[in-house]
Parts: structure tokens; C-alpha cells; sequence
């Protein structure tokens, strides 16, 4: 009688952590990194067209305000300067673990008159508190950490002993 309780505890606990395993390896975001990077450029056009800040505002949510460095009212103000018909195409995104490249593109007005389309690659970064994707709307995490450019810079920027004769 009490193997038969054991084999059905047993059964019961690996149950349990079948489900947990399960629960914890699937860590990746619900939404992928394209439709974050298009829910954030829609926000944007529409904070242009509609003239106020409530989508920027809601725009500023979808980015890593700390890796960026950036508050809601510098966010603003960067986005303010975009052209009034601002529209982004949104191409394949590369995902590599907690981090993503999505290809982006849109036209800007020429000087020359007509207008010319500029290609960008847009970073976002897993957020390890929400498990959502967050745009690094600076560029900061893209390519050399922060760290490792400040620690190069420094051991270029090192005095050079002179050599006595």
C-alpha cells in the first residue's frame, strides 16, 4: 500500500516540475520584436498626425529608458523633430537571445526635392522584469556596450611614456 501511494506521489511531483520546467524555459516575449518595433513607429505617426503626446507618451513605454538614458520629455522632444508624415516599413528582424535587430525603413523629404528612403536597423533588448521586448531607441546596447567603449576609449586615450635617451 505504501509503494502505491509513493508511485502516485512520484507521478504527482513529476507532474509538478514538468510543468515548471516548461513554465521557465518559455521566457521569450509574447510579442515579437517586429510588431514592438511597429506598435512604437505607429504610436510615433500618430502622436504627428493627431498633434498630441498621448501615443509618444505611450511610444516611451516600449523603449529601454534606462539603457537609453533618456526621461518622457527628452524622448519628446527627439521626436518632435520628426517630419509630419512620418511612416516606417518594418522588415525581418534577426533574433539573437535576449537581443533583436529589426531592418527598418522610411522616406525623408530631399533637399534636392522628391525624397529618398533611409535604411536602419533598429535594437531592442529583452526587459528581464516584464520578459517584453524594449527598442533602445539610442542605440546604446547595438554593437560595443557602453562599458567596453568607455574602457577602449581610455586605453587609447592613455598617456604614452616617453622614452629617456
Amino acid at each position: 500500500m505504501i509503494s502505491r501511494y509513493t508511485r502516485k506521489l512520484r507521478g504527482c511531483l513529476l507532474l509538478v516540475l514538468s510543468i515548471a520546467i516548461t513554465a521557465c524555459s518559455s521566457q521569450n516575449p509574447e510579442e515579437s520584436p517586429e510588431a514592438v518595433t511597429k506598435r512604437f513607429y505607429d504610436l510615433i505617426t500618430a502622436s504627428k498626425v493627431e498633434g498630441g503626446t498621448s501615443p509618444a507618451s505611450e511610444a516611451y513605454k516600449l523603449i529601454n529608458s534606462e539603457a537609453s538614458n533618456l526621461n518622457v520629455n527628452q524622448f519628446l522632444e527627439i521626436i518632435k523633430n520628426y517630419p509630419p508624415n512620418f511612416k516606417v516599413e518594418i522588415g525581418k528582424a534577426e533574433v539573437k537571445g535576449n537581443q533583436a535587430l529589426v531592418a527598418i525603413s522610411y522616406k525623408l523629404p530631399s533637399s534636392f526635392g522628391g525624397e529618398y528612403t533611409v535604411n536602419q536597423i533598429v535594437p531592442l533588448n529583452i526587459d528581464p522584469a516584464t520578459r517584453t521586448w524594449k527598442i533602445d531607441f539610442t542605440g546604446d546596447t547595438y554593437g560595443m556596450q557602453k562599458d567596453e567603449a568607455i574602457a577602449a576609449h581610455k586605453t587609447e586615450a592613455a598617456p604614452q611614456q616617453d622614452i629617456k635617451r
